[in-house]
């Protein structure tokens, strides 16, 4: 029989708060994070926005004052919220598995590096360390920090990082390979991601409005969340609280564009299809989708398109509710996956759909299925299951599936 997995901690640190507490209230009142960017100048009228889900500079300040970059301080920040709050001991850190999804590592000190680059004959050290801060740099430091010697393992498939981090620790308890693991994922808002979609003209001019027909483009953001998995039967034993299992997740590539999703649905249809297959479950045993939702023209109307065709195989009269937490904390790249799966784990424990904010009922695009439903502030609804979804710039794309315990 398959190893049943169980989320015991979680922790966050994101633009609309700094711990799990400030985040929940923040979800349930829908609380934008946007604020007007510091810590680049965008005054250069090639920029689309002044604007980012971003954390609080002060906050921000104070967890970077350690002789480490910002991603690996922000990632300790919520592994400790993680940790404590699932009641973990230095011996069971030692053992577990760290996996860490990213985007492109610490790429807020990419620009300082080359800055450096083009002045001077001459690199300094420091400006050698900057360069040597990649992905895989984060996982070692936030590893040798915690004493863990078990499997560790960095994830960098873009925007669907974290998601496949949380899948690749449901892979590592169900092999044997390990008996608890923390995964999740952190990525720090910077200069080159954001002039980098500012090239792509896929930044919006105004706010975040997933699913809207007036969206122009995404609101990037920064985030660091993580999950503690736990083996369901040795978490029991050892009276943990339990917010939810992980049932299952399904990841796949679907090698059409560097950039664009295939707009018929049909390949984030499979991604979801196959995750519920996994768990031996349809459509009809869901109720809520976290959605990719980026608010960009093709991303929203092909997941719409995707999550109809999944309906299409409904046999009984259900609603779905379908919202996505980039309308409140952005786009947060790598953390994306993470930060949104630990959202909809607090909708589920706390019995309510996540809202879906900036849009307005009128505003909604053309929805084909009556059964859809996209609620504009939070609405009080047991969550069964959940579908949490990521897809990817290089066509990587992962859905993960869980259950409420409660």
């Amino acid at each position: 029989m398959q190893k049943r997995i169980v989320v015991t901690g979680i922790g966050i640190l994101s633009s609309i708060g700094n711990n799990i507490q400030e985040h929940l209230d923040s979800l349930l009142v829908g609380k934008s994070g946007k604020k007007n960017i510091e810590r680049i100048n965008t005054a250069h009228p090639i920029y689309r926005n002044q604007s980012a889900c971003i954390i609080d500079q002060e906050k921000l300040n104070s967890i970077t004052k350690l002789d480490k970059t910002k991603q690996i301080n922000c990632g300790i920040f919520s592994i400790d919220q993680a940790i404590n709050d699932a009641k973990l001991t230095p011996g069971d850190l030692k053992e577990a598995a760290l996996i860490i999804g990213t985007s492109i590592g610490a790429s807020h000190t990419f620009a300082d590096f080359f800055k450096e680059y083009i002045t001077d004959e001459k690199l300094s050290e420091e400006a050698l360390d900057l360069a040597s801060n990649s992905a895989q740099t984060i996982t070692g430091s936030i590893a040798k920090h915690y004493k863990i010697s078990g499997p560790t393992c960095t994830i960098s498939t873009a925007c669907s990082a974290s998601t496949n981090a949380v899948g690749r620790g449901l892979d590592m308890i169900r092999s044997g390979k390990v008996k608890i693991a923390i995964a999740g994922g952190v990525d720090i808002f910077s200069e080159l991601a954001f002039s980098g979609f500012n090239c792509l003209q896929a930044l919006s001019k105004s706010d975040c409005k997933p699913f809207s027909s007036t969206r122009d483009g995404l609101m990037l953001g920064d985030a660091s969340a993580f999950l503690i998995l736990e083996e369901y039967e040795s978490a029991k034993s050892n009276g943990k609280s339990i917010y939810a299992e992980v049932v299952s997740y399904h990841f796949l590539n679907e090698a059409y564009h560097p950039t664009a999703v295939k707009e018929d649905g049909s390949s984030i249809y499979d991604c979801m299809k196959q995750t519920l297959n996994k768990a031996n479950l349809t459509v009809d045993d869901i109720n809520y989708i976290n959605a990719h939702g980026t608010a960009t023209n093709v991303n929203d109307s092909t997941e719409l398109k995707g999550i109809e065709l999944l309906l299409d195989e409904a046999k009984e009269d259900n609603e779905l509710y379908v919202s996505s937490t980039k309308s409140m904390i952005g786009h947060c790249l790598g953390a994306a996956g993470s930060a949104e799966l630990v959202s909809t784990i607090l909708g589920m424990k706390y019995n309510f759909i996540l809202p879906n904010i900036n849009v307005e009922p009128h505003e909604l695009l053309k929805i084909n299925n009556s059964k859809i439903k996209i609620p504009s502030e939070a609405t009080g609804h047991k969550i069964t299951y959940a579908l949490s979804n990521s897809f990817a710039f290089g066509g990587n794309m992962s859905s993960i599936l869980i259950k409420n315990m409660n």
